[in-house]
């Protein structure tokens, strides 16, 4: 039996070969769900205890070391933020290691569209060049704990009703929108100025 013989096969395999080789193919996709799940979440329960202790301040549940029932609850909103934090940052590393970061332009846009005007330049100062939603988490972890910090000083005031809007329109609050941006630009492929 002799071998079938198309005419041009030659030619054609590795044409569309190098094809293929000029494509590019993601293993994994830039957008991580459980990151924009996680700050959606986030967000929920920063808004819910601020405005809980803003409800309570003045009182022993809205001081930073309330003791109900052997827990310290207020003590522990800071820690298990902190911990679900420090797995985000461990899942966007993984996207840094992979090359799958959205460029520093979106991270950039989305701290200037979300964080006050005086602070845009110091968050942007801390997102190094490509380091993907890493820093960008890791200025949200550190919002988190100053925010523990000036619950801790408050001492038996709490957080008053006049520190709301700081912490959740400004500070803290700002670094999660600026955050859930480039989740939402990731996972819509939308493009930004910058």
């Amino acid at each position: 039996m002799r071998p079938l013989r198309i005419p041009g096969l030659r030619v054609l395999v590795p044409l569309a070969f190098l094809a293929l080789a000029g494509c590019s193919v993601h293993f994994v996709s830039d957008y991580d769900e459980q990151i924009d799940n996680g700050l959606t979440q986030l967000n929920t329960d920063l808004a819910v205890f601020v405005t809980r202790m803003v409800n309570a301040a003045g009182t022993p549940a809205g001081t930073y070391t309330y003791k109900k029932d052997d827990a310290y609850p207020n003590k522990d909103f800071y820690a298990v933020q902190e911990g679900k934090l420090d797995t985000l940052i461990v899942r966007a590393q993984v996207h840094k290691a992979l090359d799958q970061c959205p460029s520093t332009a979106i991270v950039q846009h989305a701290v200037a569209s979300a964080v006050p005007g005086t602070d845009v330049a110091r968050a942007s100062a801390q997102i190094p060049k490509d380091d993907c939603s890493v820093a960008l988490l890791q200025l949200v972890k550190g919002g988190i704990g100053d925010l523990k910090k000036f619950h801790e000083v408050q001492g038996n005031a709490g957080i008053p009703a006049v520190a709301k809007d700081p912490i959740l329109v400004g500070g803290v609050g700002s670094l999660v929108r600026a955050a859930m941006t480039v989740e939402v630009a990731k996972k819509t492929g939308a493009k930004t100025g910058g």
